[in-house]
């Protein structure tokens, strides 16, 4: 049983009034707890897709796939028209 829902258990066995006290004092504590510091920028919001970024595999074929064909078809269109 973890730590919280020991608290749990134990706040169920409380008589109203003494969870509206607790209720109260958990609300006041935590107002007064301290800013959680930035995250920096590599715990941003797209660290996990980031790190993924070029482990993905496709099988469909674009310009990207074949990049050096297609980069020698428009060289050798430039030197014939020359």
């Amino acid at each position: 049983m973890s730590a919280v829902e020991k608290l749990l258990e134990q706040a169920r066995r409380l008589s109203p009034g003494e969870r509206r006290r607790l209720l109260a004092r958990l609300e006041r504590s935590l107002s007064r707890e301290p800013a959680r510091p930035r995250r920096r920028a590599a715990e941003g919001p797209y660290t996990r897709s980031l790190a993924l970024a070029g482990t993905v595999h496709t099988s469909f074929s674009d310009v990207s796939s074949n990049k050096y064909g297609h980069v020698a078809e428009a060289a050798a269109g430039r030197r014939r028209d020359r």
